[in-house]
């Protein structure tokens, strides 16, 4: 698995529009719209810090593992988003070392993303998160000009391919329901 960034914090709050309105002028940062995330069953608004993103997320019903969360912990830290280069091997990966990881899902469109048992990572909410990525710039029109001159000889072939150990069966990765994501028994 290749963790390629912090890709943001969540707070958990209880009033998303009063944490909104008292996180953009406590940091003089820029507060994005309100939105849900029905995957997750939160509403949730990003607040841009510089290059980070801190997002607030607050439960949409009652009955949520949010709320629970806030009920039991209070306000405040709720998980660190890790963006990785490939959602599906490192869920596969992190399965394979009998990690719970729940299965990946669409948080928001083309951001997939899944979480780690807290119970795995000393309390800590992990989530796991591809997002959609820029496309490669393309080369200078003088990229020829760094290219090798055709007089260079080519370089032979390895005298034999490199052996690989045959990869271990995929195993499934472990679902974990909502409440899982943020409990550490």
């Amino acid at each position: 698995m290749k963790v390629l960034r912090i890709h943001h914090v969540t707070a958990a709050v209880r009033d998303l529009e009063a944490a909104r309105a008292a996180f953009a002028a406590l940091l003089g940062a820029g507060a994005g719209p309100v939105g849900a995330v029905d995957a997750f069953g939160v509403r949730s608004a990003d607040v841009a810090l510089g290059e980070d993103t801190l997002e607030l997320v607050a439960p949409a019903d009652v009955d949520n593992p949010v709320m629970r969360y806030i009920e039991r912990r209070g306000e405040g830290f709720y998980t660190l988003g890790l963006e990785v280069d490939d959602l599906d091997a490192a869920v596969a990966e992190l399965a394979g070392r009998g990690v719970r990881v729940s299965e990946p899902v669409e948080a928001a469109p083309g951001v997939r993303t899944a979480f780690v048992t807290m119970a795995a990572t000393h309390g800590l909410s992990i989530q796991l998160v591809e997002a959609p990525r820029a496309p490669e710039p393309a080369p200078p029109a003088d990229a020829q000009a760094w290219a090798a001159p055709p007089s260079w000889p080519e370089r032979p072939p390895p005298a034999e391919p490199p052996r690989e150990e045959a990869p271990a069966p995929p195993r499934p990765p472990l679902d974990l329901t909502p409440d899982e994501w943020s409990d550490v028994d």
